[in-house]
This record gives structure tokens, sequence and C-alpha cells, in this order.
């Protein structure tokens, strides 16, 4: 029942022009992703990222129809036939700095760079990423042993991209039976970005957010230790990044996410925007914003006249908001 939103929109969706459906009334665009590569990334298996052809491609598209601004511009008052966007791009991927900034950079567009500030400077490495790493590896070299310890533990390898951060220690214990080795991957491949290449960023004119100490699902955890996640990924920010604005991504949803943790983090001046993954959609908490997932299996122009029309079949039934 969940798809039949899904599928009506992409009918109509095909009915009705970019422009009808782009300058209707809707909340701020903004499209976030997580890497662009021309080649394979081995600890990239559980989402499908651009290359740098067709990213490029889908920023020319949707710069036909929106204006990019800066991260302060999200929340002042404009003429309602403007309509602007704000990139931002997550976890610090060392892509963002060879290949993401350079492009944007050419082209005058300003975006937001959401880091992980337990992985930075290549420290540790994602669970989701190990788990990449791990199916790889099963795939090449099957080893009954590990595959064992997984399916133990509610893993294998349909779900294995699944796994969790309380599935951490397993993730590390199936590697060892396999012989790879996490610490040389992220010595060898440095899959994240170094501080001075954040910094760069921050010098040339982009944004630099917190996105957790070390990407939890926070819907698995109390309040205190979602804050104490907040408040690490910000405390690296401020003291590597001197910028005015205070910015934090929820790493997977704001799902779980209660509106008290949200006020007290805007209370205690911890972070002046915060933003979820919720697609197009508005959010009762004034200072929280939605962002919208580009990494889909549809691409440039089918999947965002889809996510506009989405959008408004929910207004009609009162689903336009996230509501916490």
């Amino acid at each position: 029942m969940a798809q039949i939103p899904r599928l009506v929109s992409k009918q109509l969706a095909r009915l009705v022009s970019a422009n009808q459906l782009y300058k209707s009334a809707t909340p701020v665009f903004l499209p976030f992703y997580h890497a662009v590569s021309n080649t394979e990334l081995p600890h990239i298996l559980n989402y499908p990222y651009r290359n740098e052809k067709d990213f490029e491609a889908e920023l020319d598209y949707i710069l036909k129809y929106f204006k990019p601004v800066g991260l302060d511009q999200i929340t002042k008052r404009r003429p309602k036939h403007e309509k602007i966007v704000h990139f931002s791009f997550d976890d610090g991927l060392r892509e963002s700095a060879e290949v993401i900034a350079p492009l944007l950079f050419r082209k005058g567009i300003p975006a937001t760079f959401f880091i992980n500030s337990g992985f930075i400077d290549n420290k540790n490495l994602f669970h989701r990423y190990k788990a990449s790493l791990i199916l790889g590896r099963l795939t090449e070299f099957p080893d009954a042993q590990a595959e064992l310890l997984l399916e133990e533990n509610g893993l294998n390898r349909k779900n294995l991209l699944r796994a969790s951060y309380l599935q951490n220690d397993i993730l590390d214990e199936a590697a060892t039976l396999l012989e790879l080795d996490f610490t040389t991957f992220l010595k060898s491949v440095r899959p994240y970005m170094s501080t001075g290449q954040v910094k760069d960023l921050h010098n040339k004119g982009f944004t630099i957010g917190g996105h957790s100490h070390n990407h939890i699902e926070f819907w698995q955890f109390k309040t205190k230790e979602q804050l104490n996640q907040v408040e690490k990924s910000m405390t690296w920010v401020s003291k590597h990044i001197d910028q005015k604005i205070k910015v934090f991504s929820f790493p997977f949803t704001d799902d779980g996410v209660k509106k008290k943790l949200l006020k007290k983090i805007r209370e205690e001046n911890i972070c002046d925007l915060t933003f979820g993954t919720a697609g197009l959609k508005y959010d009762v908490f004034e200072t929280h914003f939605q962002r919208v997932p580009m990494e889909q299996n549809r691409q440039g122009k089918s999947f965002l006249k889809e996510e506009f029309m989405y959008f408004h079949l929910r207004k009609l039934f009162g689903e336009a908001s996230v509501k916490h």
C-alpha cells in the first residue's frame, strides 16, 4: 500500500511540465548526495553514487529551474516565484574535496559538507562501509566460518548492507576471519577527507556541518546519546572551522529524534539549523529542514518530477509536514 502514492506520483508527473511542478509552492529544495566517482568504490555498495558526467548533468538540470543559494539564505523571505536550492554532501568522503567541490566551485554553486568527527583523517570506518568490504570479500573469497558468525547474529549476504552500528563488533570479528584489515584499508585508500581538506573547503566558501561522531542509527539510542553524538560532531567543527552558522544533519534519518532534542539543540546554541532526510516536506520545527536523498535508482528529471508530484499529493491529504 505504501508504494501506491509513489506509483500514482510517477504517472501524474509525466502529465505535468517540470516548470509547473517546480514553480508551485513547496518547501526549500535541499538535495543531498554522498559520493561522486568515475571509479568503483569497494566500500560503497549500500547506495548507487553518481559518476562525474551524470552528476554534472543532474546539476545543470536542477539549475535550469532553481537558483543556488548559500545555507544562510534558506530561512530568508523571498518572492514566491523565486525557487531556490541548496546542495549538501554527507560523510566527509575524499571525493568531496577531489571531485565534487572543484565542480561546484567552477560553476559557482554554494554547498554544505557534513562530516563525521570520528572518521575525519581516516581514524575509523563507517559500519556500512565495513559491511560493503566484507560483502565484496565474501563474493571473492567465501569463508564458511565468517558467514556462520554473521548468520548467528542476524546478518547474511542479503541483508549485510543493512548492518547497524550496534553490530559493529560482529563486523570487525567477521573481517578478522576473512583476513580483511580495516586499518590497512583506511591508510592505503584514505576514503575520508583530512582536516586540511575540510578547512580548504571552508576557505573556498563552502559551509561545514556536523553529521554525528560515528554515524549511528539515532532511533536505536536514547536522547542522551543522541545529544552526545551531536555535541561531539559540532565540537569538532567549532574547533577547526570559524563560521557564523552552526549546522547539523542527522545521519540516515531524523526518525526517532524527538522535538525536545531539536529544541534543546537550538536553545543551548549547539546548532542554528538542523536537517533530516524525509524528502520534500515541511517541518513543524522552524529551524529544522528536510532534505531530498538524490542517490536513487532513478536519476535526474524523472525522479525529481516524481518527488515534487509526491509532495503535492501528500499536501492534499495534510501529510506534507514532519511532526516529530
